[in-house]
C-alpha cells in the first residue's frame, strides 16, 4: 500500500455509499467553529478514487464553510475490505478513549473563564466539572470508617477466633455463596479501579 499527502479542490471527494459515523448538525457546527478558529488541522483520508475513509463530518462542515481544498492522505492499493475494515476501525477507535475528567477540569480552570471552546457548551462544561466533583468525593470518601461499616467490623470481629465446626456432609458448600455485588470506581490520576 502507497501513501501521499497533498491538497486537493475538496469538490472532487466524494462521501462513501455506506458511511458507518452519521454527523448531526450539532457536531457540524461544533466542528466548523473549531476550522473557523484553526482552520484544517486534520487530513481527511480518501483512497484514489476520492472516497473519504476518515474525516467525512470535517470534509462536511468544510464544505460549509466555503473551504475550496482540503489536505489529504491519499491510501493506494487497497482492497474494498481493507476499505471498509478502515472505516469502521477510525470511527471505533475514536470512540474508545475515555476523557481524564480531572485533566480536563485542570485544563478549564487554567483557561481562566475564557471557555469559547468547540464541544464545550454550557451543558458540558457543567457536567465535566460535576464528573470530577463526584470522582474528587468518592476518592475522598474511600477507605474512611462509617459508623455502619464499624459496626459490621465489630459484629464479624470474633470470626477469627470462633471455633469452626465441620458442616454436614450434605450441606453445600458455603464458600460457593455467591457474595454482595461490589461499587467501584476508575481512579482518573492513575486509572486503576478502586473497590468502595
Amino acid at each position: 500500500m502507497r501513501t501521499e499527502r497533498k491538497e486537493v479542490k475538496i469538490d472532487l471527494l466524494k462521501t462513501p455509499e455506506i458511511n458507518t459515523r452519521i454527523h448531526p448538525e450539532k457536531q457540524l457546527n461544533e466542528i466548523r467553529r473549531s476550522l473557523k478558529k484553526w482552520g484544517q488541522y486534520k487530513n481527511a483520508v480518501i483512497d484514489e478514487n476520492y472516497v473519504i475513509m476518515a474525516g467525512n463530518g470535517m470534509v462536511e462542515a468544510m464544505r460549509l464553510e466555503g473551504f475550496k481544498k482540503v489536505w489529504v492522505i491519499v491510501m493506494y492499493d487497497m482492497t474494498q475490505n481493507e476499505k471498509d475494515k478502515l472505516m469502521l476501525a477510525d470511527n471505533k477507535t475514536a470512540g474508545l478513549g475515555v476523557d481524564n475528567l480531572n485533566n480536563i477540569q485542570e485544563i478549564i480552570n487554567r483557561l481562566a473563564g475564557d471557555f469559547d471552546i468547540p464541544g464545550f457548551d454550557d451543558e458540558v462544561l457543567a457536567s465535566v466539572s460535576a464528573a470530577a466533583e463526584e470522582i474528587s468525593q468518592a476518592m475522598e470518601e474511600y477507605g474512611k470508617a462509617t459508623d455502619d461499616n464499624i459496626a459490621g467490623i465489630e459484629a464479624h470481629a470474633d470470626v477469627n477466633n470462633a471455633e469452626i465446626d465441620e458442616p454436614p456432609a450434605d450441606t453445600p458448600d458455603t464458600a460457593m455463596a455467591a457474595e454482595p455485588e461490589k461499587k467501584s470506581v476508575i481512579c482518573p490520576q492513575c486509572g486503576a479501579e478502586v473497590w468502595l
